[in-house]
């Protein structure tokens, strides 16, 4: 907050800070673009997971209506066998009962036959009704004897076959009670893991929705500082100065320039001149005027800013040390700081002196002021 403050204070006081916005807006709109681009890749990966879920979820509750019409099957067969189960307990019943009813009545004549098949002179003379009687008797009590014989046998086998068809239908609703139940375990598994989808689709719609809200901040972001950098732009460095204040005939610090003012940058044209600095030489201001500016700034170091008058400022920074404070009044080539001391075997650590001249905040080229020929 500070430092936007500060910015925001230099930039009203100097449009020479103009040059520092550009390149610092043109290294934002580099990372806006960037951050751009990765919003809407992040944005695209949660709608693609948002999507997979979704057809995720539809291939299972596919399979979940097909599992739930088996089910059914199952559970229709299941009742029909139960049916069959209990007529064929019902027939089961009944047929006992027809057997132990024929076992009955032939257990009351069994006596009778029996003794009629080892004793058949005493039986007949101790029958009260005459031998023609008795003999008719006899015959008509062996076939009643000989039917109900014959009943009880079928009713065994009735009752045998009965036995088979009721343990096939219980083995049968066995295998399918446990079909039923594996199927109805199967079901609740693919409703489970239609649940899971059906979370991790909200749960990836939400976070693309997230990924959308930052993609647009990003949009917004982007476009606020592209159309900074293009108000920025609007101001193209001038071929010549023009009513410039006087200068002093010289550099602002004892040094070969390294970049002249023009020059391509990877930020556009130069719109200042860099001098490679001797080791602890000292910087002058090339023009008197008011220091609106002096302190650290943001990749220049220690920058100088000052009012020569006549809508006329200059930037100086890239200093190890400053002489001078905001608000001080400067005169025409007194010192206002150093340069950094370096071991001149190592060029590689050489200061650099970056000066800016601009007019009503239009960067101007000092070449012909500094070598005492512009106009005052």
């Amino acid at each position: 907050m500070k430092r936007l403050a500060v910015l925001c204070v230099l930039a009203t006081l100097c449009p020479a800070l103009t040059l520092a916005g550009q390149i610092d807006h043109n290294s934002q709109l580099r990372n806006a673009r960037a951050a751009l681009e990765a919003r809407r890749a992040a944005e695209q990966a949660a709608h693609a997971r948002e999507q997979a879920d979704a057809a995720k979820a539809a291939l299972l509750a596919q399979q979940q209506v097909a599992a739930a019409a088996a089910l059914r099957q199952l559970e229709t067969k299941t009742g029909q066998d139960a049916q069959q189960l209990a007529s064929l307990q019902a027939a089961q019943a009944a047929t006992g009962q027809r057997l132990a009813t024929a076992q009955a009545a032939l257990a009351k004549l069994l006596p009778v036959m029996l003794r009629l098949e080892t004793q058949p002179a005493a039986t007949m003379l101790a029958a009260p009704q005459s031998p023609q009687d008795a003999v008719r008797g006899i015959a008509i009590m062996q076939g009643v004897a000989g039917a109900i014989a014959t009943q009880a046998q079928n009713v065994k086998s009735q009752t045998a076959q009965l036995a088979v068809l009721l343990a096939q239908a219980k083995a049968s609703q066995a295998r399918l009670n446990t079909a039923a139940t594996a199927q109805a375990r199967a079901e609740a598994a693919l409703t489970a893991q239609i649940n899971a989808a059906k979370a991790a689709e909200m749960a990836d719609a939400d976070t693309a929705a997230r990924a959308t809200e930052a993609r647009l901040a990003a949009e917004r972001k982007l476009s606020s500082i592209a159309a900074a950098v293009a108000n920025l732009m609007k101001h193209t460095p001038a071929a010549q100065p023009a009513s410039l204040p006087a200068g002093t005939g010289g550099a602002p610090v004892a040094g070969q320039i390294v970049q002249a003012f023009g020059a391509p940058t990877p930020a556009g044209p130069a719109t200042g001149i860099s001098y490679g600095a001797a080791p602890g030489a000292h910087v002058t201001t090339p023009c008197g005027g008011t220091v609106l500016f002096a302190g650290p700034f943001p990749a220049y170091g220690l920058m100088l800013i000052a009012n020569c008058g006549g809508g006329n400022s200059i930037v100086l920074a890239g200093m190890h040390q400053l002489d001078v404070g905001t608000g001080q009044h400067l005169t025409r080539g007194q010192p206002v700081g150093s340069m950094l001391a370096y071991d001149p075997a190592d060029p590689t650590h050489q200061p650099i002196l970056y000066m800016e001249l601009r007019r009503n905040g239009t960067p101007v080229n000092p070449a012909a002021w500094l070598s005492g020929n512009g106009s005052g």
